[in-house]
């Protein structure tokens, strides 16, 4: 309960000693922590000018995990420093992760096949090649990991021959974040600060980490599961939609009881994002093509690959806690994909909370509890969120662990009969 009045609390921030003022109440800034929030009164803008504005721009392909660039950070060790009046100065990761289509075009363009790119994928690769950013490809990664046994002895060169595209790109993603940023400003020339073999030996050893170390499986099992589970989610969202005429509190309803009953787990993002689509389905972009007496041919495919814009999100959390060479890690995801950009612009990220025990925990302005009761939606919290609901749930989780391809399966078929009806 406390760790709920801090989130709260912290939702609501609007100035700095808000938020230290939130963490002091709690006692959280005696065990190690770290939260980033965006706040209205604070005029410190860390993210460049440049970076933000293209974030915010439909015209553009990066997209930002906050809603906003007025971020004030805090860990224990920055708690200190502002307590003992000291200068406080920190690094910051600005990180990229890509998605297939940008792995590709980074590729092409590395090898002079840039003929028909549009002018968002040119202007992109013209503004990553001028600012010094990281990479992060491990989201790359998992969206390809499929005809990959997790539990059969590694091969690497068996793998490269199975996965030829995948590891060019990879060569050419670490060709590209070598190239001399100074020399590309100055006279515009391409310039690689590695050997085409050293960047073979770094895809190598990305590969190596993700498919053979333990916290690279840990990373794989973990996703691989959360995207199927979102899978079942959306076919849930997708079958309520269309199986009746009810308005969207009622579908919101029946949603809450899919969760509780079939997913095994709450997941506070897409219930909000359910209501938005069940309340103007037209407005959804991601969802479309997705419609009644449509092809359903390659519709699990389609719902599949949505599933993967859906989990991006958590792949940014993820890293924030996990991985980064500053202090505090500032995801950017690079796509073209205008449901992905819907998805963040109709969950907007206020900030993000984690502490040794447990996270990320993401923030937002408005509660769930709060944007349900204003959106008339009668949801029985207490009754969900009960100690025998949980545990239930996490029954029925430990379950699905086992059998959730066959659960897909069975409620994708159902899903079919709605829509020829």
């Amino acid at each position: 309960m406390e760790l709920e009045k801090l989130l709260f609390l912290l939702s609501k921030a609007e100035q700095p000693n808000h938020v230290l003022f939130s963490l002091n109440i709690y006692g959280i800034t005696s065990r190690k922590f770290k939260t980033i929030v965006a706040l209205v009164n604070y005029d410190k803008d860390i993210i460049p000018n440049q970076l933000s504005n293209l974030a915010r721009s439909d015209a553009h392909d990066f997209v930002s995990y906050f809603s906003s660039e007025n971020l004030f950070f805090v860990d224990e060790k920055l708690l200190e420093e502002i307590n003992d009046g000291k200068s406080v100065d920190f690094p910051l990761d600005y990180s990229i992760m890509v998605d297939s289509n940008y792995a590709s075009y980074i590729h092409r363009f590395i090898n002079a096949d840039t003929i028909d790119f549009n002018n968002n994928v040119f202007n992109t690769i013209s503004i990553l090649l001028k600012e010094r950013f990281n990479y992060d490809y491990w989201f790359y990664l998992l969206e390809n990991y499929k005809d990959t046994s997790l539990h059969m002895e590694f091969n690497l060169q068996i793998f490269i021959k199975e996965h030829q595209d995948l590891h060019s790109n990879l060569v050419s993603l670490e060709l590209f974040k070598s190239i001399d940023i100074d020399e590309f400003k100055d006279s515009n020339r391409i310039i690689y600060t590695i050997s085409k073999e050293q960047a073979v030996n770094n895809a190598n050893k990305l590969i190596e980490d993700l498919y053979c170390s333990e916290s690279g499986k840990e990373f794989l099992n973990q996703f691989i599961f959360i995207q199927k589970q979102m899978t079942l989610i959306l076919i849930g969202i997708l079958k309520i939609n269309f199986k009746s005429g009810k308005n969207a509190a009622k579908k919101v309803s029946e949603l809450f009881e899919y969760m509780n009953e079939i997913v095994g787990a709450y997941f506070d993002r897409e219930m909000i994002l359910a209501h938005k689509y069940f309340n103007k389905p037209g407005g959804f972009r991601i969802f479309s093509k997705i419609q009644k007496r449509g092809k359903t041919s390659d519709l699990l495919k389609k719902i599949e690959n949505i599933s993967w814009d859906f989990i991006v999100p958590r792949v940014m959390e993820y890293f924030m806690k996990n991985v980064g060479e500053g202090r505090f890690y500032l995801p950017f995801f690079l796509s073209h994909d205008r449901g992905l950009k819907d998805i963040m612009d109709l969950y907007k990220v206020k900030g993000v909370f984690f502490n040794e025990e447990i996270g990320p925990l993401p923030l937002t302005s408005e509660t769930n509890v709060e944007y349900f009761e204003k959106e008339g939606c009668t949801i029985d919290f207490e009754f969900y969120f009960s100690n025998e609901n949980k545990q239930k749930r996490a029954r029925i989780l430990k379950r699905n662990r086992q059998s959730v391809e066959e659960l897909i399966q069975k409620e994708f078929q159902e899903l079919v009969e709605i829509l020829g009806n």
